[in-house]
């Protein structure tokens, strides 16, 4: 194991115990020897992320999905933060670019829809939505959004379409 991947598995660890700030010390001296890593810009977001500094989760998230523009788990990561943020236009740009991905799963569909009806256009939401209700088991898109309140705007929509 390379010196690198040992301070990424050991972050990771550090991360799924709860230990948030000892992840992010191993991710940013990862990061202190490899700036290009996106894998390590991606779990600093998330590290951010789950703390809840979405604002402060956007530069690594930024930093990764540069590095990678074509990895769609880091586009995702960035809309999402867009979205918790509230930043719905933002928000709706990259999960656009992801939308347009091969093999996008339905989540990726079902947040374009979020930012599209938050920005008021149901119609491009209402299309997002039967994307994913195409791609996935319609109970499973459809718990999904009636569960998370997140998703409220959603619901009326999904009612129409199902």
């Amino acid at each position: 194991m390379t010196p690198a991947s040992d301070l990424f598995h050991r972050a990771l660890a550090a991360l799924s115990c709860g230990d948030v700030d000892r992840a992010e010390q191993l991710t940013r001296e990862l990061l202190g020897s490899e700036v290009d890593n996106a894998e390590a810009w991606s779990l600093l977001a998330n590290i951010y992320q789950q703390c809840g500094f979405f604002e402060r989760a956007i530069g690594p998230a930024t930093r990764a999905a540069e590095l990678e523009p074509d990895n769609i788990q880091h586009i995702n990561t960035l809309g999402y933060l867009f979205l918790l943020l509230g930043r719905w236009k933002e928000g709706e740009e990259w999960y656009s670019k992801a939308a347009a991905m091969p093999e996008a799963p339905p989540t990726i569909y079902v947040n374009h829809a979020w930012a599209l009806v938050e920005l008021g256009q149901d119609s491009a939401a209402t299309k997002q939505l039967r994307k994913a209700l195409e791609l996935s088991l319609e109970s499973r898109v459809t718990t999904m959004i009636q569960e998370a309140p997140r998703y409220e705007k959603l619901v009326p929509i999904l009612e129409k379409i199902t």
